[in-house]
């Protein structure tokens, strides 16, 4: 976490189901890193993007400077949402 805090970044993704410390260290605690993100940090998580066929475009053209949008559906009340991410080049 200290790495994100440091580098004053806005959100972090990943391309799995979970972005956690699994087992957690303290078993009372449920997702102690989506704590520190959203709750703490106030930063973004995005999780199970697909990105195979970018990564594929960038090693072709070498070119890996992108604009990742992924904004989250508009549920009133919800605690996540549905993204439909789209990258520019």
């Amino acid at each position: 976490m200290q790495w994100f805090h440091d580098h004053d970044a806005a959100a972090v993704a990943t391309d799995n189901i979970t972005f956690e410390v699994y087992p957690c260290e303290d078993p009372a605690v449920v997702l102690p890193v989506h704590l520190l993100h959203l709750v703490d940090m106030g930063m973004t998580q995005g999780q199970n993007f697909v990105l195979d066929a970018l990564a594929e475009d960038c090693a072709e053209d070498g070119t890996y400077e992108f604009l990742l949008e992924a904004s989250p559906q508009p549920f009133v009340g919800g605690l996540g949402s549905p993204v439909n991410p789209v990258a520019v080049k």
